[in-house]
C-alpha cells in the first residue's frame, strides 16, 4: 500500500479556545487552559489576493496566507456557526453573512480586504441563504431569501430594491453582469420550469430568459473575465453549460467525466474553462453512489467546446478549484487536503493536509496518539509533539469504522473487503481479516490483540496474533447484536460488552462476555433504558477490585452498574450524558451536559467544580488527556489531571518584573487597565519572541464579542498604555457593549492565556 507520511511541523495554537472562569486573587489566578491543539483550522474556501498571497476562509474568521510558505500573515473578520462568505469579482472586498438563530437575524459585514477593515454592516430580519453576489464596479450587493432577491448599496448601507421571483421559486445561484446593469439568476419561467433569467438592476424587473436549456437546481454561475460568457453546472450532475451573455443563447454543453461537477472557473484570459469533478459514478437517476474515482480538473476550450486536457492529484473528493491571476498555479481543494498545483508542470508544489475532517476520531488510552479518519484518508497525530505523523490513503476503496489500541501503536479499521490492523509507527498493515458485509462497529482490545466486529446477524472476534482463529460469539438465549451495536473492551481485555436492542418491543440491552484464556464466554445480559445513539460504554475497576460500567441513555442520564458474577447491580444514575469516561483513580466521571463538560464524584453522587469546556468528546483511559472540538475544527488538548486539581499560577509576581536586562523571560497576559473601566481599556502582555498576536473578547456565556488583531509583534514588553492593545468597549459591528464581566484571551503562536475584565457604566 502506498503511504504518504507528512511531517507538517508544529501546529499553530487554536485561535479560539473554550472559555473558563478565572478566580482572581491578588497575584494569583486559578486558570486552566488547553495545553495545545492539533491540526490547523479547517479550510472552507480560498481566493487569490495576488500570485503569492491567498485568502483562506476558516470556520471562525478569514486568514491571509503566504502561498509559498503557508505562513499566516494576518487574520480578520468574525464568523458564526451559521455563516457564509462571498468574495467580490476582483477580490478587493468580501461579505460575511452571519445568522443568529435566537433572533432570526442575518448580519452582513463588508470588509475591505487590502485594508483588513470592516467598511459596512447592516442587519436583515431573515435567514439569507448562501446565494449572494457583489457587482463588479458599483457598490451593490445582492442576496436571496425565499422568493425574493434583495439589493443593497454597501457604501451607504441602504436597501435599494428587490426582485420578486415566481411564487415558491428558489434562487440557486446569481451573478451580476460585467456592466452591473443586470443580474443573472435561476428562476421559473411561465411553464414553471427552472431557467436562467436576466433582471434589470435599476428597475428590478425581469427582462428576459436564457434559451437553449431548462436548468435544474443550478449549483453555480461563473462569468468569464471578459464579461462575454457564463458557465453553469447543476446539482448532482456531470454536465457543464456555456452561454453567450449578449444573445442569451446556449453555446455548447458537454459532460465532464463520470463524477459530479463540483466547481468551474474561467482562466484569467477567458479562453479556458477549468471543471472540477468529484468522486462518484453517476447512475441514470443522477445520484452519485460511492463507486469509482473521478477527481480531476478537466480543461475545456471556451470557443470550441472541446476538452483540451485533464489533471489531478492522488487525493479524493475534489470540492473546489481556485486559479492564480497569472494562471500559473491553482489551489485544488479536496476533502482531506489543499494542493498547491503547478499548472505547467502538472504536479503538486505543496500540500496542506494538517487539518481534521474526520468521519471517525479516536484517542489512545495513554493519551499519546490521536487518529482522525475520513472515507479516503487516515491521519495520525503525536499528541506530545502536536505533529501529524501519517497520511494513509484508502486508494481504490473506502475506510469505514476504526478503533485504536491503548498504547496508540495499532489501529483497526474497515476497508472493504478487509478489517485491517495498522502499525502506527510505520503506517503499514500488519494483518488483515475478511470484512464480511454488514459490519457496523469495530473495537480493538486494550492490548491490541482482539478485534470485535459485527457481520450480518453474527458477532465475530478476531485474534491478531492468530489471524486464522475467528470466534463467533453469541448471547445464548439473549438478544442478538444489531446494526447499531457498539463494542467496548475493559482494561486487561477481561470483559467485552456491547449494546443492542430488539425491534419487536424496542427494548435496549447490554450484553456481557468474560475472557477465560483466549476465549470470550457469554456472562449475562440485562435490560436498560433507551440508549443514546452512538454512545459507547466505559469500563473502570473500582477501589475494591470490582468492575463497573457506565451506560448513557437517551434521557441524558448515565447509569453506573457494578458487574457481579451472576448479574449486574445498579449503583447510581447521574444527570449527565455521553461521552462518559472515568478518571484514572476511579473516583470521578467525566461526562457531558448541554455540550459542556461536567465532572462528578460518582460514588458521592455530587458534581465537582471544574473548568467549563464545550465540545468535549473523549478522555484517555489513564486520565492524562482530555480532548474537545474547537469552533475552528481543530482539536483542543487539556491536561486531565489539572482539570481536577487546578494549581495556582502566578499572574503578576507582586511588583517583581519578569524583564531582566531588557529580555522578556516568559510569555504573559497581564491584567487590563483600568479595570473596572468605562468606556475603554488597554490589554497588556509580554512576548519572548516575535509572534502573530490576536486577542478575543467574550461574554461570560462564551459568545465572541470582538477580535483584536495587531498582527505580528516583535518580542518585548507591551505593558504600557502606548504599546498595549486598546479596546474601545464596542463589539464587532461597532455597538457599545453592556456592563458586566467579560473574558479576554490572547493567542500568540503556541501561547494562550485568559483573564477577565469588568465594564461598569
Amino acid at each position: 500500500m502506498k503511504m504518504l507520511t507528512n511531517l507538517l511541523g508544529r501546529s499553530s495554537q487554536v485561535s479560539y479556545i473554550t472559555l473558563i472562569g478565572i478566580l482572581c486573587l491578588p497575584c494569583l489566578a486559578f486558570a486552566i487552559e488547553p495545553i495545545g491543539t492539533i491540526g490547523q483550522p479547517l479550510p472552507e474556501q480560498h481566493a487569490f489576493l495576488s500570485n503569492d498571497t491567498i485568502l483562506r476562509v476558516v470556520p471562525t474568521h478569514i486568514q491571509v496566507v503566504d502561498l509559498h510558505t503557508g505562513t499566516v500573515i494576518d487574520e480578520f473578520g468574525e464568523r458564526t456557526y451559521a455563516s457564509n462568505v462571498v468574495f467580490s469579482p476582483t477580490g478587493s472586498h468580501l461579505a460575511i453573512l452571519n445568522y443568529t438563530a435566537s433572533s432570526k437575524v442575518t448580519t452582513l459585514h463588508i470588509w475591505d480586504v487590502d485594508a483588513r477593515e470592516q467598511v459596512s454592516a447592516w442587519s436583515v430580519a431573515a435567514r439569507l441563504n448562501d446565494v449572494a453576489a457583489f457587482s463588479a464596479k458599483a457598490p451593490l450587493f445582492a442576496a436571496a431569501f425565499a422568493d425574493k432577491i434583495y439589493l443593497w448599496n454597501w457604501q451607504t448601507r441602504k436597501f435599494v430594491g428587490q426582485m420578486m421571483t415566481e411564487a415558491h421559486s428558489r434562487t440557486y445561484a446569481m451573478i451580476f453582469s460585467a456592466d452591473d446593469r443586470h443580474l443573472i439568476t435561476t428562476s421559473r419561467d411561465i411553464t414553471s420550469r427552472e431557467t436562467l433569467a436576466l433582471w434589470n438592476v435599476e428597475t428590478g424587473r425581469l427582462e428576459a430568459y436564457f434559451d437553449g436549456h431548462k436548468v435544474d437546481e443550478v449549483e453555480k454561475i461563473v462569468m468569464s473575465p471578459d464579461g462575454t460568457r457564463i458557465a453553469t453546472f447543476e446539482r448532482d450532475w456531470n454536465g457543464i453549460f456555456v452561454w453567450d451573455i449578449e444573445t442569451r443563447q446556449l453555446l455548447w454543453r458537454d459532460r465532464s467525466g463520470t463524477g459530479r461537477v463540483s466547481d468551474v472557473v474561467f482562466s484569467p484570459d477567458s479562453q479556458r474553462l477549468y471543471v472540477a469533478t468529484r468522486t462518484g459514478t453517476l447512475h441514470s437517476s443522477g445520484s452519485a453512489p460511492w463507486e469509482g474515482w473521478d477527481d480531476q480538473i478537466r480543461v475545456w476550450d471556451v470557443e470550441s467546446g472541446q476538452q483540451m486536457n485533464a489533471f489531478g492529484s492522488e487525493f479524493r473528493f475534489l470540492e473546489k478549484i481556485t486559479v492564480s491571476p497569472d494562471d500559473k498555479t491553482a489551489l485544488l481543494h479536496y476533502r482531506d487536503a489543499v494542493v498547491h498545483w503547478d499548472m505547467k508542470a502538472k504536479r503538486s508544489v505543496r500540500v496542506w493536509a494538517d487539518f481534521i475532517y474526520g468521519w471517525n476520531d479516536a484517542l489512545s488510552a495513554n493519551g499519546k496518539t490521536f487518529v482522525s479518519a475520513s472515507r479516503y484518508f487516515i491521519k495520525t497525530w503525536d499528541i506530545p509533539s502536536r505533529q501529524m505523523r501519517h497520511l494513509i490513503p484508502a486508494e481504490d476503496r473506502l475506510f469505514r469504522e476504526l478503533a485504536i489500541s491503548s498504547d496508540g501503536q495499532k489501529l483497526a479499521i474497515g476497508r472493504d473487503p478487509w478489517i485491517e490492523v495498522y502499525n502506527l509507527q510505520t503506517g503499514k498493515i500488519e494483518v488483515q481479516f475478511p470484512y464480511y458485509y454488514g459490519y457496523s462497529d469495530i473495537a480493538l482490545s486494550p492490548s491490541g490483540r482482539w478485534v470485535a466486529a459485527r457481520a450480518g446477524g453474527s458477532f465475530h472476534l478476531f485474534d491478531v496474533e492468530n489471524p486464522e482463529t475467528i470466534q463467533q460469539l453469541s448471547s445464548k438465549d439473549g438478544p442478538d447484536v444489531d446494526i447499531g451495536s457498539l463494542f467496548t473492551f475493559s482494561q486487561n481485555d477481561e470483559y467485552l460488552a456491547t449494546t443492542t436492542h430488539t425491534d419487536d418491543n424496542q427494548q435496549y440491552w447490554i450484553l456481557l462476555w468474560k475472557r477465560k484464556g483466549d476465549a470470550f464466554n457469554f456472562q449475562y445480559s440485562w435490560h436498560v433504558p433507551e440508549l443514546y445513539n452512538h454512545s459507547r460504554l466505559a469500563f473502570m475497576s473500582d477501589a475494591d477490585g470490582s468492575v463497573v460500567l457506565s451506560v448513557p441513555n437517551r434521557a441524558q442520564d448515565t447509569q453506573i452498574w457494578r458487574l457481579l458474577p451472576d448479574s449486574p447491580q445498579l449503583v447510581t444514575t447521574l444527570p449527565v450524558g455521553p461521552p462518559a469516561r472515568f478518571s484514572a483513580d476511579s473516583r470521578y466521571l467525566f461526562a457531558d451536559r448541554d455540550d459542556t463538560l461536567q465532572v462528578w464524584d460518582w460514588q458521592a453522587e455530587a458534581p465537582i467544580a471544574c473548568t467549563s469546556i464545550s465540545g468535549y468528546f473523549d478522555m484517555s483511559r489513564d486520565g492524562s488527556i482530555l480532548v474537545s472540538y474547537a469552533e475552528t475544527g481543530q482539536i483542543q488538548i487539556w491536561d486531565g489531571n489539572a482539570l481536577l486539581s487546578p494549581q495556582p499560577a502566578t499572574v503578576e509576581p507582586c511588583g517583581k518584573q519578569l524583564v531582566i536586562f531588557g529580555d522578556v523571560k516568559r510569555n504573559q497576559l497581564l491584567q487590563n487597565f483600568p479595570n473596572p473601566f468605562n468606556p475603554e481599556t488597554w490589554i497588556p502582555f509580554r512576548l519572548t519572541d516575535a509572534r502573530h498576536v490576536t486577542v478575543h473578547i467574550y461574554s461570560p456565556t462564551g459568545q465572541l464579542v470582538r477580535r483584536l488583531s495587531p498582527g505580528i509583534m516583535p518580542a518585548g514588553d507591551y505593558s504600557s498604555q502606548s504599546e498595549a492593545i486598546h479596546w474601545d468597549g464596542r463589539n464587532q459591528i461597532g455597538e457599545p457593549v453592556s456592563s458586566g464581566i467579560y473574558l479576554y484571551t490572547i493567542n500568540a503562536g503556541d501561547f494562550s492565556a485568559t483573564r477577565k475584565m469588568l465594564i461598569r457604566k
